[in-house]
């Protein structure tokens, strides 16, 4: 993706959240006007519901994280207004638990059949070049050791994944797709590769830990797209 269409997702996304926040601000100001607004407007399956709705703004409603927080918000939201009549509380757990496993097989399918593309059509490609691993309420240590590392997919649910790149090497600009959710991802780099992070974060954080080299330009950008929701990603080089 060029800088351009990143910038221009940056500001789609930025103006989706200054949306929401006007029209909380417009709700907040028509309730102290004495208007009666409906209490669940204001209560915390809303902001469940609007954090995922700029998630998948961002993300081009790709991926499964948005789907997620948006799913928990809708739920309590309806328990909310209607009490009685919906006890759809106790179905929330099982109903993620599908929409993960219907998410992991689609998008193993999707990834092997892109591979098996570039594979045919690039007689040099290696698979040791690209990287796709699923970790399910389990952990993952990978060692990459490709000269030439192409970039790949990762994703990690209820669990840990540890990707060691310090003995691979890379040319340009490589994206590493990343979904995090309910677990941690920890990736270390060679100290010299650039490293640039658009992942969108709910309930979770991105802590950079590398060692702060001298400010030389680098032709080797590692690109980290993707969601990581109510986990961690830890950035360390050595």
């Amino acid at each position: 993706m060029s800088k351009y269409n990143r910038r221009y997702d940056n500001g789609n996304s930025g103006l989706w959240a200054g949306v929401i926040v006007l029209c909380v601000g417009l709700f907040i100001l028509l309730r102290r006007m004495g208007l009666e607004m409906p209490h669940w407007l204001f209560s915390w399956p809303m902001i469940l519901i609007a954090v995922g709705f700029v998630m998948g703004v961002k993300g081009k409603f790709q991926g499964v994280a948005w789907f997620i927080v948006t799913f928990i918000g809708c739920v309590f939201l309806i328990g909310d207004i209607f009490p009685y009549e919906w006890n759809v509380r106790r179905f929330v757990w099982p109903a993620i638990l599908i929409v993960i496993g219907i998410y992991i097989i689609g998008r193993a399918t999707s990834k092997r059949q892109h591979y098996e593309k570039i594979f045919s059509a690039d007689e040099s490609a290696n698979t040791n070049d690209y990287i796709q691993a699923t970790t399910l309420f389990s952990g993952t240590n990978k060692v990459i050791l490709s000269k030439n590392f192409q970039g790949g997919s990762i994703t990690t649910m209820f669990g840990g994944t540890e990707l060691n790149f310090s003995q691979a090497d890379i040319n340009g600009e490589v994206v590493l797709d990343i979904t995090t959710l309910f677990g941690g991802v920890e990736i270390i780099v060679p100290s010299h590769w650039d490293v640039k992070v658009d992942v969108n974060t709910v309930f979770g954080g991105i802590e950079d830990k590398r060692m702060i080299p001298p400010v030389i330009p680098s032709n080797k950008v590692l690109v980290l797209k993707g969601s990581c929701t109510f986990g961690g990603v830890d950035l360390k080089s050595y």
